[in-house]
């Protein structure tokens, strides 16, 4: 029999009534005989309302202490889904993070999973229980509580399946992976298939279906992950090492992210170690750096350097820069705020071609003012004004055909060629 990890997130997990209808589906799957393991995430907006009691404390919480306390939020969740798998007849065991063998580095808020130890869940599957796991944590060496950060439950879940050698279904409040977030883009459709490298690159440019650390885990151990609706029967969205098919879609979606900020240091002296010294302070607190560009600046021997970090970052980040440019001398920082970054995902674009120039023109025409341009293999990402961000977004996602099949094929047929560059 083949072990599902079945994750269910806060607003799948909001009240009892709803994780009745999520036992549903435990109880299905143990019917076509899996078994299962539960990982859930605390109900509804549990984990923003413990931090916002932090914020009443007075200074900012201790990173330690906070995740003691946002931990409890899905040991509640756990506890109560087991009751309600009890009820439903089905053996069932909460278990904390650390008690289902999860161990992490001591990043306090955004930790990493540095190992499993599955022996204990290994033991519970043979006795024909359901372990239920609280997503969103783990243990240090030292036996500090951490937490994994925003979108933690799923990575929690796949690093179980991998550690299983079993398949991950996640369940969300969407009824899987969609050319763009269909809140926004009325004519967004479902994919069945996406590549892992497709929802990665999403999944770092703000799409908030899945974390792209959970991406990468499923990458890197082979694990099927699929993102299915937690109360609406679906196939869902299956994530897949390849996909025939996409070579006749240059475009697979369109993600907008919210809440960009840049920083931009001019005229710093381009010396051997001075990339260095930028970016080592902003990794020492854990900030993730988006994109990177580096141009000559006017003066002999200088550079400009911008970057762009998620906006509540800055806080973090501004500081080490500032010092930095002061020890050098003559370089100047520039914080900017109110932006966003529109971008273009797609696994086609590795043999297609014109995806930058379509992304452009439908920019263009809707009068919009790009700030920086920035590519990888499979994305063309564009900082915008914030407020402009959902008109772009729904205009790009027009642009590709993406909502409708037919223009779909025509668009991609049109942009398909020899380059080995999509942009």
């Amino acid at each position: 029999m083949g072990v599902v990890v079945q994750k269910f997130g806060g607003s799948s997990v909001a009240s009892v009534a709803l994780m009745k209808q999520c036992a549903q589906r435990v109880l299905a799957a143990r019917r076509g005989g899996h078994r299962v393991v539960v990982v859930v995430s605390a109900m509804g907006d549990t984990t923003d309302d413990l931090i916002g009691l932090a914020g009443q404390t007075g200074a900012s919480p201790d990173r330690r202490e906070l995740d003691q306390l946002l931990a409890t939020g899905e040991q509640a969740s756990t506890a109560l889904m087991a009751m309600v798998l009890h009820a439903e007849g089905i053996p069932a065991l909460s278990l904390t993070g650390w008690q289902a063998g999860i161990s992490t580095d001591g990043a306090h808020s955004k930790a990493t999973i540095t190992g499993v130890d599955s022996t204990r869940l290994s033991a519970e599957l043979e006795l024909g229980k359901v372990p239920v796991v609280a997503g969103f944590q783990g243990r240090t060496a030292g036996d500090e509580i951490t937490t994994l950060g925003r979108g933690g439950s799923d990575t929690t879940a796949v690093a179980l399946a991998a550690s299983l050698a079993g398949r991950c279904d996640i369940y969300k409040d969407v009824e899987g992976v969609y050319t763009a977030d269909p809140r926004l883009v009325p004519g967004a459709r479902r994919r069945e298939r996406v590549t892992y490298d497709e929802m990665l690159e999403a999944a770092s440019l703000g799409s908030q279906v899945l974390h792209p650390r959970a991406v990468e885990l499923g990458k890197k151990f082979g694990v099927p992950i699929r993102v299915l609706h937690s109360h609406i029967d679906g196939l869902g969205t299956l994530i897949v090492a390849d996909d025939p098919s996409m070579e006749s879609r240059v475009v697979s979606s369109v993600v907008l992210k919210r809440g960009v900020g840049r920083i931009v240091l001019r005229e710093l002296p381009n010396a051997p170690g001075v990339q260095a010294r930028v970016f080592e302070p902003i990794a020492a607190v854990n900030v993730c750096v988006d994109d990177i560009i580096q141009e000559e600046a006017a003066a002999p021997g200088r550079v400009n350097l911008t970057f762009t970090v998620d906006r509540k970052d800055l806080e973090s980040v501004r500081p080490a820069v500032e010092r930095l440019c002061a020890e050098l001398g003559g370089a100047a920082v520039r914080v900017d705020t109110g932006l966003c970054t529109v971008s273009a995902v797609g696994a086609g674009m590795r043999s297609g071609v014109g995806v930058a120039s379509t992304m452009f023109r439908a920019l263009a025409q809707s009068g919009l003012v790009i700030e920086n341009v920035t590519t990888s293999e499979i994305r063309v990402s564009c900082v915008l004004r914030e407020e402009a961000g959902e008109y772009a977004l729904r205009a790009v996602h027009e642009a590709f055909g993406l909502g409708h099949p037919d223009s779909e094929l025509r668009t991609a047929r049109m942009m398909l060629g020899t380059s080995t560059s999509g942009v």
